[in-house]
């Protein structure tokens, strides 16, 4: 690929936090990339732990289906756990296989993507912000809420081994006995030393990772996106000050926008034009490469609410605590359906052309120039 060099600090778009993507190694990872077309030992790292993790998990809740009791209250139970792991597993490998297209959105997260005129960059600079601001305050509470999540599955693990091994039905059936972090059976003696304890030891780490991870991979994704929003944003911005008022005598009307077409500066409306279509064709590889990443979100989400369904319509008594952490769960894929929902309509409503630009173009194609 062609290198587009690295995005420094002061580059990033007014308001847009960056701190976290810091902290876990995801800006070095897309700007080493963007640098020397390369995936560094970080992103290597991260696929072969998470595969390390969640992949013998995953195996061992399908496999439990044919080695222990299991009705459909407990099937669905089973799959609680499972789909986080398996919604990780997929955003991590989105990122992988599309890290090339993704270092290249990344783009949308400068503030010098497109031209801002000198008396139009302080408004541009609160559209930013104002923008950012309200996708930070998402992305801090995916955070809270998923981290959340994991400090109380630790703290309180709940979940019955014997029910796991022996149950069926509601789980507060079964009293008494080593409790697990997740819903997960293993082909190993869960209840006694020293596998029990390897087994907590081995769900908390999973918990851990997963809880950080499908955070900080939907943050990342929907940050483009929002960074795609404002972009536009602020070219609308710039081309709503072009003011062309057509002239009410069809005789006439030729003459005067051609008056008007020439007392503006060419340059300006080629530029105007250039970054439209160059926003849209970034909107159309942003939509290549989240259209499976939006479908596994919003598949998950479904999944969940089957989930519980099931657990609260066939359980005739279900532990507060379980009932707390399931309605964070719920909120964490709340979070996320928001993220692409109110994201996408937003730049639907921003990409729509404007009809200054819609003229512009126009009058260019007229005039033998390129657009």
């Amino acid at each position: 690929m062609r290198t587009q060099g690295a995005i420094r600090d002061s580059d990033v778009v007014d308001g847009l936090s960056i701190g976290y993507l810091k902290i876990f190694g995801v800006w070095g990872i897309i700007n080493d990339y963007r640098t020397t077309g390369k995936k560094n030992f970080i992103i290597k790292f991260k696929i072969f732990v998470t595969l390390l993790l969640a992949v013998p998990y995953i195996f061992c809740q399908n496999l439990s289906y044919f080695m222990i009791r299991v009705d459909i209250q407990k099937a669905t139970f089973l799959n609680l756990h499972t789909l986080p792991a398996l919604q990780m597993c997929c955003k991590i490998l989105i990122f992988w296989f599309r890290l090339d297209s993704q270092s290249r959105l990344y783009s949308l997260a400068k503030k010098d993507f497109i031209h801002v005129a000198e008396d139009k960059r302080e408004e541009a600079a609160k559209i930013f912000r104002k923008i950012t601001t309200k996708a930070n305050l998402l992305c801090y509470s995916a955070f809270l809420v998923d981290l959340s999540i994991t400090a109380f599955s630790i703290a309180d693990p709940g979940i019955s081994v014997d029910y796991l091994l022996h149950g069926t039905g509601s789980m507060t059936a079964v009293v008494g006995g080593r409790q697990k972090i997740m819903g997960g059976w293993y082909p190993l003696p869960m209840a006694s030393w020293p596998y029990y304890e390897a087994i907590f030891v081995y769900e908390s780490l999973l918990m851990i990772w997963s809880g950080v991870l499908l955070a900080l991979y939907v943050s990342l994704f929907y940050q483009v996106l929002i960074c795609l929003h404002a972009q536009f944003t602020v070219l609308n911005l710039q081309v709503s000050a072009i003011k062309i008022f057509p002239s009410i005598d069809g005789n006439r009307k030729n003459t005067y926008n051609r008056d008007i077409y020439s007392s503006l500066n060419k340059e300006q409306i080629y530029s105007f034009v250039r970054d439209h279509q160059r926003l849209l064709s970034y909107a159309n590889e942003l939509r290549s490469v989240y259209n499976p990443l939006v479908t596994i979100i919003l598949g998950m989400g479904v999944f969940v609410l089957i989930i519980g369904v099931f657990q609260f319509l066939f359980g005739k008594a279900t532990k507060p605590m379980f009932i707390f952490k399931f309605m964070l769960l719920l909120a964490y894929q709340g979070i996320e359906v928001s993220m692409f929902c109110f994201g996408s309509s937003s730049l639907e409503t921003a990409i729509e052309l404007r009809p200054p630009v819609r003229y512009l173009q126009q009058r260019l194609v007229q005039g033998g120039y390129p657009v």
